[in-house]
């Protein structure tokens, strides 16, 4: 948004200088991205009129030409531009002028004809985009006047970034508004009074909306008889300042509104308009229109347009039709003054490619209530300046009028978000300045708020005390501590478990990442998963950025893999790595999707590298069980056992499941064939576990056992059992029958092959007994080795291997 401080003076008087202005706008919210001093470089610009256009000799591009600039002596410029005939004003660029564009201007001769000057277009001035001719100056200038003088250009143009949710800000009002918040000073709103004719408005047009809910308010006023042709001088230079192209009164004024209250506005030519009727309706399948840059577009039934009793003549709240624009021959004109739901004009706008300013204010959300004033103003200035009548009345179609939100404010919530000690009164001129009505509830220090409707962006109480920070004064607010109930910081029981997981796998030689909580639900097929299985029931973002990223990750498992196929891809074929991250699901049926913490590990290639005294040795399922297992061990988890797992995303036979006592905890394995060639990477063992459960099950604080001082007795037994018997059984049974002398019993060896008949395996455990008060006897060692021996052999027919 750039505004002219001579044009922001209108409506508020100042005495900050530009550096004070600048600092304060910035301190309240409202960014300032440049300044820019309008005359800087034009000193030596001074107003001419052309005397004589003469084609030159020796050059059939150039013309010689005699200007008066209000001297004794025409001065003779060589010029390239055909756009100049005698008695045109121009601004001349004196020699010794050194040009904002960093053009020099000396005497010279050009194909043997001396010129002494420069003509300068609206480019080389740095007033406008016009470099086709040179910029032909009002006729009411001055001859020999300074060109910054003529025109107004001693002037400070402040270049705002304005945010999105602050569409009051694209208006000269609105900017004067904070002014008028940061200085106290009174703000002047420019007096309407439109002097109506005998005719009615509503004889000489009908509006109706269609679509009520993408156009809530459409009014409009009628003026006759008006004298299409150029603007006066003054709005000219104040459009030209603000960054618009003046083209002829009619369309001038409808801009200067709009600049001024933030309300777009657009002029039919009243006859063109079949039937003299309105009809904002969307548009139909197959319509096209041709706008006012001449392009036919094609329309589809999400646009709004407005439509005559036939045909579209507008795309709303974008651009006009070229059928119904006003030209030099337009007597009649119906002036629209609308408001437009801001999803539909900025997907128009979008899906056009037409990005204007109207739109970009209608897409931000202008004030509904505004609509009349803005149009009354513009009729106001018509009738000034283009002459003509206004008809009587507004024709305004507004069905269900737009109120002002109203919001409670809390003083005390004010100053405690703000660690202030701002009074009632003090939060009350505040917001009062920023044309808030507030009402106090008797006998509190709350307040009841009353938001106009120009300002869509204050939602809540919270938007409220932003605007009393920011006007306040970030700066005088003081920096304090946080209060602190006197407790010493800590980690929590939580915390500590995963820091100590994290820290065993590291220990272990994985790597932690850290992946994204957004997938692309195509990554799950891979997975081989069927439809309604869990890892399908995704939270699906409304709004997503990309088809890569539109779900969030029901398992670890994809990002897991994909990290570890990323480092294949790139000949990094030994990869150990885990994640701690949260899964989402949406089960279908509940209102809420649910969150779980898990721990996700992820194996491929040798766990080592080749030595000069050991060979690499590819993982296996056991190197991921013994991680599992490290987890378990470092956060003191007891009582858990592994079954055979069945999963679609795990090799069948390699597989388990674990659990703490009867309740599922994860699972790991083997990733399937089917797996590993969708994603087209080797062997790969992956783990998932229940971050949450692992810590509920977590043993807070470990107890101290002493050194033994009684030597232990070893003895080794070797079993024969069926091959589908669990070692996790046959431990369990060792370890229940063993009691109490039993201090660890421990797998040495699994064999299967010759000796062994089939369907069955051997298995030796090494058990070692000790008795804590004194020294065991081999009696009571051998004695508890045959109570195991008959154990097993009753419950899993186990036999003793010689």
């Amino acid at each position: 948004m750039l505004v002219p401080l001579s044009w922001l003076k209108e409506y508020i008087d100042f005495e900050l200088s530009v550096d004070e202005l600048v600092d304060q706008l910035n301190l309240s919210g409202t960014a300032v991205e440049s300044v820019r001093f309008m005359g800087k470089g034009l000193d030596y610009v001074r107003i001419g009129q052309l005397l004589e256009v003469e084609p030159h000799p020796d050059a059939d591009k150039l013309s010689v030409t005699k200007v008066d600039i209000g001297q004794a002596e025409p001065l003779q410029i060589v010029c390239g531009a055909k756009n100049i005939k005698p008695g045109d004003k121009v601004p001349v660029a004196l020699v010794g002028a050194t040009l904002p564009n960093g053009i020099e201007i000396k005497a010279a001769k050009l194909r043997g004809v001396t010129s002494r000057g420069m003509l300068c277009s609206q480019i080389e001035l740095r007033l406008g985009t016009d470099a086709a001719g040179i910029y032909i100056l009002p006729e009411d200038v001055e001859v020999g006047a300074l060109f910054t003088e003529a025109l107004g250009l001693d002037d400070v143009v402040v270049d705002l970034e304005i945010t999105p949710n602050r569409p009051d800000c694209l208006a000269m009002i609105g900017v004067a508004r904070e002014v008028r918040a940061i200085t106290g000073n009174e703000l002047r709103k420019p007096a309407v009074s439109v002097k109506e004719g005998t005719g009615k408005a509503e004889d000489a047009a009908t509006i109706v909306i269609d679509d009520l809910e993408l156009c809530p308010r459409y009014a409009a006023r009628i003026i006759k008889g008006v004298k299409v042709g150029p603007s006066p001088a003054w709005m000219e230079q104040r459009l030209q300042k603000a960054g618009m192209r003046p083209i002829n009164n009619i369309v001038d004024i409808t801009n200067l509104v709009m600049l001024e209250t933030g309300q777009p506005l657009h002029a039919f030519d009243l006859k063109t308009l079949k039937e003299g009727k309105i009809i904002v309706r969307r548009a139909k399948p197959g319509e096209k229109i041709t706008t006012l840059d001449g392009v036919e577009r094609e329309l589809d039934r999400n646009m709004l347009v407005i439509a005559d009793s036939d045909v579209p003549v507008a795309l709303a709240g974008v651009m006009g039709g070229a059928e119904t624009e006003v030209t030099d021959a337009t007597v009649d004109i119906l002036l629209e003054s609308a408001y437009f739901e801001p999803d539909s004009i900025m997907r128009t706008a979008r899906k056009m490619g037409l990005l204007s300013e109207a739109s970009a204010r209608f897409e931000k959300g202008v004030d509904p209530n505004g609509a009349v004033y803005a149009a009354d103003r513009a009729a106001q200035l018509i009738a000034e300046y283009a002459g003509g009548e206004v008809l009587a009345g507004v024709i305004d179609v507004y069905p269900e009028k737009i109120e002002p939100r109203t919001l409670q404010l809390r003083t005390d919530r004010v100053n405690g978000i703000l660690g202030t000690t701002l009074s009632l009164p003090e939060i009350t001129d505040i917001l009062e300045k920023l044309e808030l009505k507030v009402s106090v509830i008797d006998g509190t220090d709350n307040m009841s708020v009353s938001v106009p409707t120009f300002r869509p962006d204050l939602e809540r109480e919270i938007d409220l005390i932003e605007e009393v920070a920011r006007i306040f004064g970030y700066n005088n607010i003081e920096s304090t501590l946080p209060e602190s109930s006197g407790k010493q910081g800590g980690l929590s029981h939580r915390q500590k478990t995963v820091e100590s997981i994290k820290a065993r796998l590291l220990a272990s030689g994985l790597s932690e990442i850290i992946t994204y909580s957004l997938i692309d639900p195509r990554e799950v097929d891979k997975l081989q998963v069927p439809e309604g299985d869990p890892l399908r029931w995704f939270v699906k973002l409304m709004n997503p950025l990309s088809e890569e990223l539109s779900v969030l990750r029901t398992t670890l498992l994809v990002n897991l893999l994909k990290v570890l196929k990323y480092n294949v891809n790139r000949e990094q074929y030994d990869v150990q790595v885990f994640e701690v991250g949260h899964i989402f699901w949406h089960e279908n049926g509940k209102e809420m999707p649910d969150e779980e913490a898990m721990l996700g590990i992820a194996l491929t290639g040798a766990w080592q590298a080749d030595e000069w005294h050991e060979k690499a040795r590819n993982i296996d399922f056991f190197d991921l069980k013994g991680a599992v297992e490290a987890v378990l061990d470092e956060i003191g988890v007891t009582g858990w056992s592994l079954r055979q797992f069945a999963h679609p995303v795990l090799h069948p036979g390699k597989s388990a499941e674990l659990l703490i006592g009867d309740e599922p905890i994860g699972y790991f394995g083997e990733l399937h064939p089917d797996v590993l060639a969708a994603f087209d990477m080797p062997t790969a063992y992956v783990g998932e576990l229940n971050m949450d459960k692992l810590i509920d099950n977590a043993i807070v604080s470990r107890e101290l056992i002493e050194i033994p001082k009684h030597p232990a007795i070893t003895l080794d037994i070797a079993v024969l059992v069926a091959d589908t018997v669990a070692q996790e059984k046959l431990i369990e049974l060792i370890e229940a029958e063993g009691k109490p002398l039993l201090e660890q019993a421990k797998l040495f060896d699994l064999y299967t092959g010759k000796g062994v008949p089939d369907g069955k395996k051997s298995m030796a455990y090494t058990m070692v007994f000790r008795a804590s008060e004194r020294t065991l006897t081999d009696e009571e060692t051998l004695d508890a080795r045959d109570r195991i021996i008959a154990r097993l052999n009753k419950e899993l027919g186990a036999e003793i291997r010689m």
